[in-house]
């Protein structure tokens, strides 16, 4: 008999195959697992969005015009600050706002996606909060997912004022 004192050159080639096998299956898991918590946190936030902004119409009686109240510049700042969006998820625009995705992060760089389209957003013209997760740009994984976790029909519109008047 011979007396072994360690592994062969080839047991340890197959040991590290087996390990890069399963690491290559966790790191695939982990990403997808990220990307739907990611997702789950945008729907969380677009529910607290329809909820608080016609409370807040009705509680600071807040006109829905062309002008953004004071102390913001655009109803897309006033959308965000409503519910208190972090701003590290959420982008104003003019009249709405764009759910954001953090992909890649180290010291130096951010790499940050943005879900483009019109899909949270204030029509001025009638005083109505309208969500469409239909208008979802879904060229980039993260919208898509996103747009895909709504139903069919999914979309809602909120009126915010009646006759020029805010509802109470």
């Amino acid at each position: 008999m011979i007396n072994r004192q360690g592994f062969s050159m080839i047991e340890l080639v197959f040991v590290i195959i087996i390990l890069g096998c399963l690491a290559g299956t966790a790191t695939t898991w982990l990403l997808q697992t990220r990307m739907d918590s990611q997702v789950a946190m945008t729907r969380s936030d677009i529910a607290t969005i329809l909820k608080q902004v016609p409370a807040r119409v009705v509680a600071e009686n807040v006109n829905i015009s062309n002008t953004p109240p004071n102390g913001y510049t655009t109803w897309g700042e006033w959308l965000m600050d409503t519910p208190s969006l972090d701003k590290s998820k959420w982008q104003p625009t003019q009249n709405g706002l764009i759910a954001i995705s953090l992909i890649e992060s180290n010291r130096q760089n951010n790499r940050v996606i943005a879900c483009s389209g019109n899909y949270i957003h204030l029509d001025l013209a009638t005083g109505k909060l309208h969500f469409d997760p239909d208008m979802i740009d879904k060229k980039i994984t993260f919208c898509r997912l996103l747009a895909e976790s709504y139903n069919s029909g999914s979309s809602r519109t909120i009126d915010l004022v009646t006759n020029s008047k805010t509802i109470f």
